[in-house]
């Protein structure tokens, strides 16, 4: 049976371990990131592969098919543009599909604009460790399978434009990827969290043992 809310505060077999202000939350990412988690192995081994993905990309077509150096390299620009401006939007929808497919419905997008940090987070919606790992994951894994087929189906120059895009999107999951690394440094808990989005705060509690 899903956690709820009410059961969790009131209910003394669970603590409160964090409780993070949206305003934080570079901060909050910051900390994780530095960990020294799987996590966070996992996600600088694949911005490594991704950056050697696309310069390789780049190389192979200037020096194989001949491909003009200024054209990819607007296409290299072409792919941060469009990284800061339509992959955005499409991260947070994905996040948010995500949270409707396990069961939210009051689902809420914010931005800390001073940050440039977007979210999608459910209002009172409790999610175990399982549910985060798919929220936090859904949209890198979709995002990047989507630019890879981008890059392999679609011709010419604009393919290199897809290629950017992998590697610029997974730069910007670094937050999601600090969650994770969070959930694994209490790896010993069963943790649970929600969203207070009135009072702009996530709530980490766990279980008793």
């Amino acid at each position: 049976m899903r956690q709820t809310v009410e059961k969790i505060t009131k209910d003394p077999g669970f603590q409160l371990l964090d409780k993070l202000h949206y305003d934080s939350v570079v901060e909050f990412a910051t900390e994780y990131l530095r960990k020294r988690t799987r996590s966070i192995g996992i996600y600088l081994i694949l911005i490594i592969v991704f950056f050697i993905i696309q310069w390789s990309a780049f190389v192979y077509g200037i020096t194989v098919r001949e491909l003009n150096f200024v054209s990819l390299l607007q296409q290299f620009l072409y792919g941060l543009i469009i990284s800061m401006t339509i992959v955005v939007p499409m991260h947070e929808l994905i996040h948010a599909l995500g949270y409707f497919l396990l069961g939210a419905r009051k689902i809420r997008f914010g931005a800390v604009l001073r940050h440039f940090a977007f979210y999608a987070v459910a209002d009172d919606f409790v999610a175990n460790r399982a549910g985060f790992i798919f929220l936090a994951l859904s949209p890198f894994i979709i995002v990047s399978i989507l630019n890879l087929l981008g890059f392999f189906l679609v011709g010419g120059y604009a393919g290199y434009t897809y290629i950017s895009v992998l590697f610029f999107h997974a730069t910007m999951c670094a937050g999601d990827f600090a969650m994770l690394s969070y959930f694994e440094y209490h790896r010993d808990k069963e943790l649970y969290t929600f969203d207070d989005v009135k009072n702009k705060t996530s709530y980490f509690y766990y279980r008793k043992k």
